[in-house]
C-alpha cells in the first residue's frame, strides 16, 4: 500500500518530463476531468447520452426519474476496482463497504433508498444478471474492464421492467467490438490482490465485429470480523477468492437496417470462506445471450433478446470449535486445541431461460413515442442441503450428518407493457407506463430427513401445490422545463417483487436453528411518489429529489412459537420443535415499511482542469407494521440517515487524470433493535492516471486512505458484523495495442 500511495504522490515528479508519443491523444482535453458521478439534468459534458434503461432511448437530460450515468472515462478515473464498489458512491445507493469477492455470494445484493435486499433490478445490456435461485447480483460476471457505462435509475420501475424493479434499475452497458485493436489491463494491490483483463477485437468490416475477452482476479482478502469477536469464531481468517471470466462477443449488421449481437461466456468464482479449512464456495456459470434490432421504417423499430444461463453452486459452510478435555466442542472456554469442520453443505443447480420483444414508434405532435413489449423468464432449480453435528473428537468425520433437506421448484413469469410519451405543450413531457405480470410456481418439492446417530429417520414433507399470481403496475412521470436553466420533475408509481425460489422452496438449518421456506408467500408491493428539479447556470448544476415510498408485505423471517403454520408443520410436525432443532424460523409477508428522503447532487466546473462534485442524501426508513417482533418507528439496520460525498477531479494537463473523494456516513445501528451501534465515519480515496504514451497509461489508487474501521452491513449479531474495506493501495498499467 505504501508503494501505491508514494506513486500517487510523486507521479508528476517521476514522469512530468516524459511526452506522449507523436500524435498522442490518449486523454481528450474536452473529457470530463473528474471521476465523480454524473447526475441527471442539463450537462454538456454528457450530451447526448441516451439512457437505454428507459426502454425508449431517452436523453439523460430528459429523464423524469432521477438518473445517474457513469461513463467509461469515469470508470477509469475511479479508485474502485469492482463494479459493486463503483456503485457505492452513487447517491441513493446503500452498497456495503465489503467487496463481493470477500463476502458470500448469497448476500450480494444491490440496495437503494434504504430498502432491504432484492429490490433493485440489475441488467447487463438489458438482460438480468441476477442469480436465478437466490436473487442476488452476479457481480463476478462483469469486470470493470468490460464495462462501457452504467445507468442508474432511482424510483419504482416495475411498470417497465416488472419483477425486482422496486426501488430502481441499474443497466450495465458492455463495451462493443470495434476495429482490430486490443487492450491489456494489469494491476497489483495490497492483500496479494491481482487483476488481469485482456481484450482483442477481430473486425474484418463494418458489417461484422468479434471481440474476445478474458479476466482473472485473485485476492487473499482481509479479516472481515472485528478482532474483539474472533474468540467466538476459532480458526476464522480472511476469505481468499479467485475468479475467471471468458467471453466472446459478436456483432453484425448484414443490412443497414438490421443490427444483431451474440454473447457467450463462462464464469467461475472460488472462495475459501472465512479462511476455514472446510469453508468453500465454488460457482460455475456458462451463459449465452443474443439480440436483434430491426429498423422497420424511419419511425418504427423492433428489438428482440434471448438468453440462457446455467449455474452449479457447491457451497460448504466452514466452522471451528475449541475441543475440551471431555471430547466436546465449546466456544466459551478457550483451549489450545481447535478443530475445523463443515457445519453444512448445499449443492445447487439451476437454470434460467428468458426473452423479450419490444416495438417502438416515434411520432410527432401530442404523442411523441409509443413502446409495447413482452418479457418472459423461466427459472428452475434445486437445493440439496446437509447439516452436520459438531464433532466430538479431533476426527472431523465424527461430525455426523444431523439433517438433510431438498427444495426445488420452477417459476415462470410473463409480462406485457406499454409506454406512451406525450407532449401536451412544448415545455412539458409526460410519460405513462402500464404493465401486467403473471407468474406461476410449479414442480415444488420440500422435504427433510432427521438423522440420529447417523441413522436416517422418516422423510417429512413432499410435493407442494402450484400457485399462480399476477400484478398490475402503472406509473406516471412528468417533466416541465420552466426555463432554459430549470426543470421540474414529478412521478408516481407502483412496483413489486415476487418471492424467488430461495424464499419458496429452500429450507436451511444449523445444529441449533432452522429456517423453513414458505410456498404460499405473496409478492412485495410498493407505492411511491417523488418530486425533483434540475438546474444549471453556466458552470454549476444542481439536482434534487424528494421521495416517499410505502412497501407492503415484505418477505421476512420470524421465530415460530406455539402452533406451527402448515409449512412448518409439514417438516417439523404439529408440535415444536418436533423434527426440528430448538429454534424454528419461517418466511412470512409480515412487515410493511416506509422509506422517505432527499437526494441532492451538485457539480461545479471550477476551471478547465478542475471539477467538483458533491452529493447529500437523507434517508428515513422504518417499519410501519410488523408481525415478526421487530420494533416500529425506528430506523432500519444499516441505513445511515445522512450520507455525503465530495469529489475533486483535477487534470493539470491532457496527460493526467486525478481524483480525490470523501464519503461520509452518519452514525447508525446495524440492527433494527438498536443494539449494534456504528458511529459516523468517513472514507477517503485517491486515484491518478497518467498517459505515458499514446496507448499506454499508468494508474494508481488508494482506497480508505486513513484506514477507517467501520461496519455497514445489516445484521442481528455482533460477531456477524462485516468490516468495510481497510486501506488498500493498487497500481496498474493499461496498454492498448493494434
Amino acid at each position: 500500500m505504501r508503494g501505491a500511495l508514494l506513486l500517487w504522490l510523486v507521479f508528476p515528479a517521476l514522469v512530468g518530463a516524459v511526452e506522449p508519443a507523436s500524435g498522442g491523444d490518449a486523454v481528450r482535453g474536452g473529457d470530463m476531468p473528474s471521476g465523480v458521478l454524473a447526475a441527471s439534468g442539463p450537462d454538456t459534458a454528457l450530451s447526448p447520452v441516451i439512457v437505454t434503461a428507459s426502454r425508449a432511448d431517452t436523453r439523460l437530460e430528459d429523464m423524469a426519474l432521477s438518473t445517474t450515468v457513469i461513463t467509461r472515462d469515469q470508470i477509469e478515473r475511479s479508485p474502485a476496482r469492482t463494479l459493486d464498489q463503483l456503485l457505492r458512491d452513487v447517491p441513493g445507493m446503500n452498497m456495503t463497504g465489503a467487496p463481493y469477492l470477500v463476502t458470500d455470494p448469497t448476500g450480494n445484493h444491490a440496495r437503494m433508498r434504504g430498502l432491504s435486499n432484492d429490490k433493485v433490478l440489475v441488467l447487463l445490456d438489458g438482460i438480468p444478471i441476477h442469480d436465478p435461485f437466490y436473487g442476488t447480483v452476479q457481480w463476478n460476471k462483469v469486470p470493470l474492464a468490460m464495462v462501457e457505462r452504467v445507468e442508474v435509475i432511482r424510483g419504482g420501475s416495475s411498470a417497465l421492467w416488472g419483477n425486482r424493479a422496486v426501488s430502481g434499475v441499474i443497466n450495465i452497458l458492455s463495451r462493443k467490438p470495434a476495429g482490430t485493436g486490443g487492450e491489456i489491463d494489469l494491476s497489483r494491490g495490497d492483500m496479494n490482490t491481482d487483476r488481469l483483463a485482456m481484450v482483442k477485437n477481430l473486425s474484418g468490416s463494418e458489417a461484422f465485429g468479434l471481440r474476445l475477452s478474458g479476466s482473472v482476479a485473485h485476492t487473499d482478502g482481509y479479516q472481515t470480523t472485528p478482532a474483539r469477536f474472533l474468540g467466538a469464531l476459532p480458526g476464522k481468517a480472511a476469505t481468499r477468492a479467485d475468479e475467471r471470466n471468458v467471453q466472446v462477443d459478436a456483432s453484425a449488421r448484414p443490412l443497414s437496417w438490421i443490427d444483431a449481437f451474440l454473447r457467450m461466456g463462462y464464469h467461475d468464482i472460488n472462495q475459501d470462506v472465512g479462511g476455514y479449512a472446510y469453508g468453500k464456495n465454488q460457482q460455475r456459470s456458462p451463459d449465452v445471450a443474443g439480440g436483434l434490432t430491426v429498423r422497420l421504417s424511419a419511425r418504427d423499430t423492433a428489438d428482440m433478446r434471448l438468453w440462457r444461463q446455467l449455474v452449479a453452486f457447491d457451497k460448504f459452510n466452514g466452522a471451528g470449535c475449541y475441543l475440551q478435555g471431555n471430547a466436546t466442542c465449546n466456544t466459551t472456554t478457550l483451549t489450545p486445541t481447535i478443530v475445523q469442520y463443515a457445519n453444512s453443505h448445499d449443492w445447487n443447480t439451476y437454470r434460467e431461460t428468458g426473452g423479450s420483444a419490444q416495438f417502438s414508434r416515434r411520432v410527432t405532435g401530442l404523442v411523441e413515442g409509443v413502446q409495447a413489449g413482452l418479457d418472459y423468464r423461466r427459472v428452475s432449480g434445486e437445493d440439496v442441503a446437509q447439516t452436520y453435528a459438531t464433532p466430538t473428537s479431533t476426527d472431523v468425520n465424527s461430525a455426523l450428518i444431523s439433517r438433510a433437506s431438498v427444495g426445488q421448484g420452477t417459476q415462470a413469469m410473463t409480462g406485457v407493457f406499454t409506454q406512451l410519451k406525450l407532449r401536451p405543450f412544448d415545455p412539458v413531457q409526460a410519460t405513462l407506463n402500464l404493465r401486467y405480470d403473471t407468474w406461476s410456481n410449479t414442480d415444488g418439492v420440500s422435504t427433510m430427513v432427521k438423522y440420529v446417530g447417523g441413522v436416517a429417520g422418516a422423510q417429512q414433507g413432499g410435493s407442494l401445490d402450484a400457485t399462480h399470481r399476477s400484478s398490475v403496475n402503472p406509473s406516471f412521470a412528468l417533466r416541465w422545463e420552466l426555463t432554459d436553466d430549470t426543470a421540474l420533475r414529478a412521478a408516481t408509481y407502483r412496483a413489486f417483487r415476487a418471492p424467488g425460489l430461495n424464499n419458496l422452496y429452500r429450507t436451511y438449518s444449523s445444529t441449533t436453528s432452522i429456517t423453513i421456506a414458505n410456498p404460499a408467500l405473496s409478492p412485495e408491493t410498493l407505492l411511491g411518489s417523488e418530486l425533483g428539479f434540475d438546474w444549471q447556470r453556466r458552470a454549476f448544476t444542481l439536482s434534487g429529489t424528494a421521495f416517499t415510498q410505502q412497501i407492503h408485505d415484505l418477505i421476512a423471517t420470524y421465530k415460530v412459537t406455539g402452533t406451527p403454520p402448515p409449512g412448518v408443520a409439514a417438516l417439523c410436525g404439529n408440535a415444536l420443535p418436533g423434527n426440528c432443532p430448538a429454534t424454528v424460523n419461517f418466511y412470512t409477508n409480515g412487515q410493511d415499511a416506509r422509506s422517505q428522503g432527499l437526494e441532492l447532487i451538485a457539480r461545479y466546473q471550477a476551471s478547465a482542469a478542475v471539477i467538483i462534485d458533491a452529493s447529500y442524501t437523507h434517508t428515513d426508513t422504518t417499519y410501519t407494521r410488523t408481525t415478526t417482533g421487530d420494533p416500529m418507528a425506528v430506523q432500519l439496520g444499516a441505513v445511515p440517515p445522512h450520507v455525503g460525498t465530495l469529489g475533486i477531479g483535477w487534470n493539470p494537463d491532457s496527460r493526467w487524470k486525478t481524483h480525490a473523494q470523501v464519503r461520509y456516513s452518519s452514525g447508525m445501528y446495524l440492527d433494527v433493535n438498536r443494539t449494534l451501534p456504528q458511529p459516523g465515519f468517513a472514507v477517503t480515496s485517491l486515484s491518478a492516471a497518467y498517459a505515458l504514451q499514446r496507448d499506454l497509461d499508468l494508474y494508481a489508487s488508494v482506497v480508505n486512505l486513513f484506514n477507517t474501521h467501520y461496519a455497514d452491513n445489516a445484521t442481528t449479531s455482533a460477531a456477524s458484523q462485516t468490516l468495510g474495506m481497510p486501506r488498500m493501495g493498487n497500481v496498474g498499467v493499461r496498454w492498448r495495442f493494434p
